[in-house]
C-alpha cells in the first residue's frame, strides 16, 4: 500500500511540473508576439503601401505608358542601313516612383505574343546608357538595376540601344520586328523602420 501512495504522488509531481513548464512556454510566447505590453494585444503590425512606377519623358515629363518610344539614328535615317554593328535609339525617358514606398527596379525589353524573342537575342543586343547617340558607359540591359525612393524620378535620362550583332548573318535579312516593347519591373526596396 505505500508503494501505490508514492507511485500517486509521483505522477501528481510530474503532471503539476508539466503544467507549470507549459504555462511558461505560453506566457513566454505571449510575451513574444504582444506589440503593446499595455494593451494586450497579440499580434504582429505590418504595413502595406502602394507600389508604382512609370516610364516618362525626359523633357516633358508626361507618361509614355501606351506609347510607342521613337527610335533614332545618328545619321540620316533615309541612309540607315541596319546591318551587322548598326544601331538605333530612343529617345530619353526617365523612370518615376508614383507609388508610397521606396522600389528597386529593372527594365526589359517585353515581348509581343507574336514576336520570337530567343530569335530577337539571336541578332540584336539591348544596353541602356546615359549618353543619347553614345553606347560610352552604357550597360547591357539585363545587367541594370535601379533604386527611387518615395516621389522620385530618376535623376538620369536613360536612352534604349538596340545593336545588330556584329556575327549576325543572312537569315535575318528582310525581317521585321514589332510589337517590343519596354517593361518597367519594380519590387518594393528595403525600408529600415525608425523607432
Amino acid at each position: 500500500m505505500f508503494r501505490y501512495k508514492s507511485n500517486k504522488q509521483a505522477f501528481i509531481i510530474a503532471a503539476l511540473v508539466i503544467l507549470l513548464c507549459f504555462v511558461s512556454l505560453t506566457g513566454a510566447t505571449l510575451a513574444l508576439f504582444t506589440n503593446d505590453p499595455n494593451d494586450g494585444t497579440i499580434g504582429v503590425i505590418t504595413t502595406a503601401g502602394d507600389l508604382k512606377v512609370d516610364i516618362i519623358d525626359a523633357l516633358t515629363e508626361e507618361s509614355l505608358i501606351g506609347h510607342v518610344l521613337q527610335f533614332q539614328t545618328t545619321v540620316d535615317t533615309s541612309e540607315f542601313l541596319f546591318e551587322p554593328g548598326a544601331r538605333v535609339y530612343t529617345q530619353g525617358f526617365k523612370v518615376k516612383n508614383i507609388g508610397d514606398i521606396p522600389v528597386n527596379f529593372r527594365i526589359y525589353v517585353s515581348e509581343d505574343s507574336e514576336l520570337d524573342m530567343e530569335e530577337f537575342y539571336r541578332a540584336f543586343e539591348v544596353w541602356i546608357s546615359t549618353e543619347p547617340t553614345d553606347l560610352v558607359g552604357a550597360e547591357k540591359l539585363t545587367d541594370f538595376k535601379g533604386r527611387l525612393e518615395v516621389g522620385q524620378s530618376s535623376e538620369e535620362t536613360y536612352y534604349l540601344f538596340i545593336k545588330m550583332n556584329e556575327t549576325v548573318g543572312n537569315e535575318f535579312q528582310g525581317k521585321t520586328y514589332m510589337g517590343i516593347g519596354v517593361t518597367v519591373y519594380a519590387a518594393q526596396g528595403n525600408v529600415s523602420v525608425e523607432e
